[in-house]
C-alpha cells in the first residue's frame, strides 16, 4: 500500500510541473516573441492582482488591534479565574448530590 501511495504522490508532482510547464509554453512564456506573454501578463494584472489586494483604508489601526486583542486577553483571564473561583462550590455541590443520592 505504501508503495501505491508513494507512486501517486510523485504523479501527481510530475503532472504538475509538467502542466506548469505547458502552460507556460502554450503562452509563449519561454518564446523570445514577447508579445503575446506581455499580453497574457497585462490581462493577468487587470483581472486577477486587483482582487488579492488589501488596500490599507480597510485594515484596522493599531490601536484598534490592541483593544480587541486586550479585551479577548483580559475575557480569557476572567473566565479562567472566575472557573477556579467557583471550583470549590461546584466541587462541594457535585460531592452533596452524590453523598444524597446514595
Amino acid at each position: 500500500m505504501g508503495f501505491l501511495w508513494r507512486l501517486s504522490k510523485l504523479g501527481l508532482r510530475v503532472g504538475l510541473v509538467a502542466g506548469a510547464i505547458k502552460i507556460s509554453y502554450d503562452n509563449d512564456i519561454w518564446s523570445l516573441r514577447t508579445e503575446k506573454g506581455a499580453k497574457l501578463y497585462e490581462t493577468t494584472k487587470e483581472l486577477i492582482v486587483p482582487g488579492t489586494i488589501v488596500y490599507k483604508e480597510k485594515l484596522p489601526s493599531v490601536d484598534e488591534v490592541k483593544g480587541k486583542v486586550g479585551g479577548c486577553w483580559n475575557t480569557g483571564v476572567d473566565k479562567t479565574f472566575n472557573m477556579l473561583e467557583n471550583a470549590p462550590a461546584s466541587l462541594n455541590t457535585v460531592t452533596n448530590s452524590l453523598i444524597n443520592n446514595k
